[in-house]
């Protein structure tokens, strides 16, 4: 990865990397400062998409669109060569404090949510990458499967992990009864969780798009529901609770209603994520920290996702 002063060089006079460290335990993300107007810009510099053309138009869609979220202070720049060459960007840094963990952010949040979604319906941008679907070999389930039930015994020994490795050996026709449904799609966070976002009086601001592709908007709700609390010491030491939920989930629904088909295909889609992504975070993607975070992913591993994330 590039440092910071080979980032600073390719960026020019336009802006000033601050020095310290990280701003992110997970990545390199910098304080900075724009320059050119009237006054400084408070910005953050962090590595984006190796061809971030389709990520810029769709957050300055966002943005032109009323949607509280960053789009970049100018166009990225390359740094290195070759197969080495990165894309760093520059964001303004939003002002906002942390989740509390109680529900009338998580109001805010599926608000957001949802006004995103009805911003990016129809958008047709070259270039956005597509959703990343499970794989189906049986060698891939098996994998899974053994490495459910390794990190079980190793973080939360002697934890009933029936029901999560029953549902990874029925994984095949599940994924392809999701890939197959007549739902809406379009560019999709797929990250929208407390770690990604920040709070004010005017309600929540989304902070991180990187992990955008077009999928099922379903799909971003789902992850949304499952792994809001993730790495955050808002969780409590667990997964949303039904009050949490039903205070995501109304906000959500206000402001961008689901289709017929949509509803009807919410208990499969949950389950797919849950498995999908969910499994990874439960074996390589364990993070101890902060406290709490293995409390949520315990929570996470025994839940009855159909019965803790109605759709009312």
């Amino acid at each position: 990865m590039a440092d910071r002063h080979d980032v600073q060089t390719a960026f020019g006079d336009l802006l000033t990397i601050d020095g310290g460290a990280s701003l992110s335990p997970w990545s390199e993300v910098w304080s900075a400062r724009v320059h050119g107007g009237a006054e400084e810009v408070p910005a953050i510099v962090k590595q984006t998409w190796g061809s971030p053309e389709p990520l810029e138009a769709w957050q300055r869609t966002l943005v032109a669109r009323g949607i509280r979220t960053v789009a970049p202070l100018a166009p990225a720049v390359a740094v290195g060569e070759g197969d080495g060459v990165e894309h760093w960007v520059a964001y303004p840094r939003l002002n906002g404090r942390d989740w509390d963990g109680g529900s009338a952010d998580l109001g805010a949040a599926g608000r957001l949510l949802g006004e995103m979604h009805v911003a990016s319906e129809g958008l047709v941008i070259d270039g956005f990458p597509g959703f990343e679907w499970g794989n189906p070999e049986r060698a891939s389930i098996d994998e899974d499967i053994a490495a459910i039930e390794a990190s079980a015994a190793e973080h939360w020994p002697g934890l009933d992990v029936s029901r999560w490795v029953s549902q990874l050996d029925g994984f095949v026709p599940l994924l392809e009864r999701v890939r197959a449904a007549d739902v809406p799609q379009l560019p999709a966070s797929l990250d929208h969780r407390a770690d990604n976002l920040l709070f004010d009086v005017e309600g929540a601001l989304m902070l991180d798009l990187e992990n955008a592709a077009l999928a099922p908007r379903i799909l971003d709700l789902a992850v949304a529901a499952l792994l809001f609390p993730l790495e955050h010491a808002g969780s409590g030491g667990s997964a949303l609770g039904g009050a949490e939920w039903a205070a995501f989930r109304d906000a959500y629904l206000a402001a961008c209603p689901l289709t017929r088909q949509e509803r009807e295909l919410w208990p499969a889609a949950l389950t797919y994520m849950k498995l999908e992504w969910g499994t990874w975070h439960l074996t390589d993607g364990v993070e101890a920290v902060p406290e709490g975070n293995l409390g949520y992913l315990q929570d996470l591993l025994t839940l009855d996702e159909h019965a803790r994330f109605p759709l009312g």
